[in-house]
């Protein structure tokens, strides 16, 4: 039973940290952009990346600090591996509230432009279960039996 949480917490984690290193790189919005004046002017879309969203770097920093986790869950005994089953799917949860409000809010501070979301910030939701539920299952599968804290 545990190596089966384990198998499927290590799929889990991969598939997560493919999605969420993807959406660092990936625009996470599209915004049209005119360039020009007077009759020459071309409007044309623009990917934003997480990066140049304000308070993106915060979004970037907790997924990194939920990477961490991950590892301390993987790799780590003891009470590490406990407070890395715990505090994966909490950070994951935070960290998923920050993405939710970067995407919401990020059309009114544009000035009115007009903005889409696009394909980073729902690789950036996607990979965030991902990672915590892999955070638990991992640290849950590899925990030993019989041992009092």
């Amino acid at each position: 039973m545990q190596r089966n949480l384990v198998r499927i917490g290590g799929w889990l984690a991969l598939f997560g940290l493919l999605t969420g290193s993807a959406s660092i790189f990936v625009p996470w919005m599209r915004r049209q952009v005119a360039t020009g004046t007077g009759r020459r002017a071309e409007r044309h879309l623009e990917g934003v990346a997480v990066l140049n969203i304000p308070l993106g770097l915060w979004y970037v920093m907790l997924l990194l600090t939920l990477f961490a986790v991950l590892g301390a869950a993987a790799m780590g005994v003891g009470r590490g591996r406990r407070l890395a089953g715990v505090a994966g799917p909490i950070l994951s949860l935070v960290t998923a509230c920050i993405a939710v409000a970067l995407i919401t809010t990020f059309e009114s501070r544009s000035g009115g432009a007009r903005t889409a979301v696009a394909s980073g910030s729902w690789l950036g939701l996607a990979s965030l279960p991902l990672l915590g539920f892999a955070c638990g299952l991992i640290a849950i599968g590899r925990a030993r039996r019989g041992t009092s804290p």
